[in-house]
């Protein structure tokens, strides 16, 4: 076999004329497996918030674990954290694809990432503590 056939059989990549892209699938990776971790966790607040309904006494009379506290965190866990994980997952996914660019910073994706967890962290604490407004 030819080195050139070696070559072209490799990949797109590898011929002549056409254009290799990059791109930044570790940024996808992540807001992915935080979507998976968090839709986790609003399941299990959802068990937990389901066996209170069915039986009241399983709140053990703390406060912070009670329906009234803990309703708001698995419905904002569902919304936010495991919706908006994969909402973001699929956008940078599909926009790099769609301009075929890699995202113009590494950093700035990070840094995204990293917030809207804090975000999401942020309100998973203060949920139960009752440090909240009531509205939604």
């Amino acid at each position: 076999m030819s080195d050139h056939a070696e070559t072209s059989s490799a990949g797109a990549a590898n011929r002549d004329g056409l254009e290799a892209f990059v791109y930044d699938d570790k940024i996808v990776r992540m807001f992915g497996w935080a979507t998976i971790i968090w839709g986790v966790v609003a399941f299990l607040v959802g068990v937990i918030i389901a066996v209170q309904l069915a039986f009241p006494q399983a709140g053990l009379g703390i406060s912070f674990l009670s329906f009234g506290r803990l309703r708001p965190l698995h419905t904002n866990a569902a919304i936010f954290a495991f919706a908006g994980n994969a909402v973001f997952a699929a956008v940078y996914y599909s926009t790099q694809r769609l301009c075929k660019a890699r995202m113009w910073s590494d950093l700035l994706s990070r840094l995204h990432f990293w917030g809207w967890q804090l975000i999401i962290v942020s309100a998973a604490l203060t949920l139960p503590l009752g440090i909240t407004q009531g509205k939604e």
